[in-house]
């Protein structure tokens, strides 16, 4: 049986929105990597998941400050019913358990055994239908090995890819042959996009580059030999996008050519986010509290990073808003916070190199972790390249 969870708003922001979810593990928050994203400070990061067990769904609180109500009352791992009220910081969902049965695979070839027997079915083609049809099988499987594969065919030639699509990209990977990039295209109708995607086979974080119509979304992260467990999600900048009109997102292998470097994508999606309410009090909150870690950074290592997460969560509440001088100050202050991390990445990073070169592992090591310290968002490539070089010492 497969069971779909619907999520309802009844109440609060975007009241009316309906979100859908058939999968194993649904996970709410207000961080971007979750399936269902809640962009409100009294929504934890990480909030809550539901699971689907067989015939049961469980609804489980990630021991949050603010609770998860269910029906009215705290909960922390509780059954979830069809019709249950659920209730997550100032959003009060209704939700729908859909259950579809699966067909009944030694049922159906009853039916076909019965169907069998009373004559109902095809006779068998003839042997020299079934020969002709193995031999252009097989003709086909050759002429694809050799042109595709084999030579190493760019199929991004062919054009954008539209989403939503389903298969695995890239090369050698047993799926589209993409030797040197692939493109995706889609028309956004909102301001607020993520991308998601699973990476695999991919040994140097820098060789995959993402870019959304011609602007740099990051690199994609390595991946040696598999495929990664998780999908990778990022949160598209707003004025990167064209509403209403046809969107590029390009995977780049900057190795091939001249390379035929083996790397893959799959599981390519967008996801809309969903906007909050105008509200420049709120947005001017945030302002005053990443404004307040900022003067703090020199008392916890993470409060630069912090401060940042604060202008960009403020932000979100003026997407709605025609408000240009909260917004301009936001993002004015925003990349003043961001280019003092920049620096504090680089310096870090060069002691630690330099480090290396003069054969001081532990310094080398301390350094790394500094950088973890500041930049503690596993996302982060500049977080994953300090994590990767500790990883490397550690196995020395």
């Amino acid at each position: 049986m497969l069971t779909t969870v619907e999520f309802v708003i009844v109440e609060g922001p975007e009241e009316g929105s309906r979100y859908s979810f058939r999968s194993s593990e649904v996970r709410v928050g207000r961080d971007f990597s979750n399936d269902l994203i809640l962009n409100h400070a009294e929504v934890s990061p990480r909030h809550l998941r539901v699971v689907v067990e067989k015939d049961e769904v469980f609804l489980e609180d990630l021991e949050t400050d603010s609770g998860t109500k269910l029906n009215g009352l705290l909960v922390s791992h509780e059954p979830l019913h069809n019709g249950d009220e659920l209730q997550v910081g100032p959003y009060v969902f209704h939700i729908s358990l859909i259950r579809e049965e699966i067909p009944d695979v030694e049922e159906g070839f009853d039916t076909l055994e019965q169907a069998r027997k009373k004559g109902s079915l095809i006779h068998r083609p003839p042997f020299w239908i079934l020969l002709s049809l193995v031999i252009l099988v097989a003709i086909y499987a050759v002429i694809h090995f050799w042109t595709g594969e084999r030579d190493g065919e760019d199929l991004s030639l062919a054009g954008p890819v539209p989403l939503p699509v389903e298969g695995i990209f890239g090369y050698h990977v047993s799926g589209m042959n993409y030797l040197d990039k692939v493109e995706f295209s889609f028309i956004p109708e909102r301001p607020k996009y993520r991308l998601q995607y699973r990476p695999g086979f991919i040994s140097d974080p820098k060789s995959v580059q993402i870019s959304i119509n011609d602007q740099g979304l990051g690199e994609v992260p390595a991946t040696v030999d598999r495929w990664a467990d998780e999908p990778v999600s990022i949160d598209i900048p707003q004025q990167f996008m064209k509403i209403g009109e046809n969107n590029i997102i390009r995977f780049d292998n900057t190795k091939c050519p001249p390379e035929k470097a083996r790397w893959g994508i799959r599981d390519v999606r967008i996801q809309e986010v969903p906007i909050l309410k105008c509200d420049v009090d709120v947005a001017r909150k945030y302002l005053r509290l990443a404004n307040e870690k900022y003067q703090e950074r020199r008392i916890n290592e993470s409060n630069l990073h912090d401060a940042i997460n604060y202008l960009k969560e403020g932000q979100a509440y003026l997407i709605a808003c025609e408000e240009p001088e909260m917004r301009n100050a936001l993002l004015e202050t925003q990349d003043l916070y961001e280019e003092e991390l920049r620096q504090v990445y680089e310096d870090y990073m060069f002691n630690a190199k330099k480090f290396l070169k003069l054969n001081d592992v532990d310094a080398a090591r301390f350094e790394l972790e500094e950088i973890l310290k500041r930049m503690p968002n596993e996302a982060d490539p500049r977080h994953r390249k300090a994590r990767e070089m500790l990883e490397k010492l550690r196995k020395k």
